[in-house]
């Protein structure tokens, strides 16, 4: 970034199509097209700090010059590189801020934009507000993965030690659930974290009332059979 990074700064923007991403949470990436490996060469001499960013539908025509873009990403950290001897790159990138695209300049291969990064409203730290939204979100997980079946990968319980404030938390919570890619780039887009929480709430409740619906229809492995 070119100017203080309280406040944003010029990065390069990694667009791709299915891949939304939140502060704190892991993205392992695989870089190899020409203008993404150089935009990694750079970050790596620079202060290793990219901003992902979701590609607005109907992408593919203009995906080698410079298609529409959603106008929040959030920014990461280049954590555990590896370049091969070909060139390519493996690489983790750690999520830090949200971010709104400013403009977006010229003069590399791949795309730069200034960004401001956006504050989070109605962040808490560790106390009963914070306990109280923790602790209804945890009992909704429970209360869904009490109802799916064994086989199921969601039933194995987390470890619910994701951070020490609310944007944490509900950040990290919401990189567990099977959310849509709309469902996702929406939370990544709401700064006020108490309306993250709710809308992580509502989906929770959502999945069970579809699981509820499920056995009412089929109330025992056999009717199937029966219909």
């Amino acid at each position: 970034m070119k100017k203080d990074s309280e406040q944003g700064g010029i990065i390069p923007i990694f667009p791709l199509p299915s891949t939304v991403f939140y502060p704190g949470t892991p993205l392992p990436l695989h870089i190899f097209e020409p203008r993404y490996l150089q935009m990694t060469a750079d970050a790596l001499e620079g202060e290793r700090k990219i901003g992902m960013i979701l590609l607005k539908p109907d992408w593919e025509a203009a995906y080698f010059d410079c298609p529409e873009v959603s106008p929040i990403g959030c920014v990461g950290s280049i954590e555990q590189e590896v370049c091969h001897p070909d060139g390519k790159y493996n690489f983790t990138l750690v999520g830090l801020r949200r971010f709104r695209i400013a403009r977006e300049v010229e003069g590399k291969p791949y795309r730069l934009a200034e960004i401001d990064l956006l504050e989070e409203k109605n962040e808490q730290e560790i106390g009963e507000a914070l306990n109280a939204t923790r602790d209804g979100l945890i009992d909704s997980y429970r209360e869904f993965i009490s109802l799916i079946p064994e086989s199921n990968p969601l039933k194995e319980e987390p470890d619910w030690n994701l951070g020490e404030k609310l944007s944490q938390f509900v950040d990290r919570f919401a990189y567990r659930l099977d959310l849509t890619l709309e469902q996702k780039q929406t939370f990544l887009e709401e700064q006020d974290v108490l309306h993250r929480a709710e809308f992580l709430q509502k989906f929770l409740k959502m999945k069970v009332d579809l699981v509820h619906l499920s056995k009412i229809r089929n109330p025992t492995p056999d009717s199937a059979r029966w219909n």
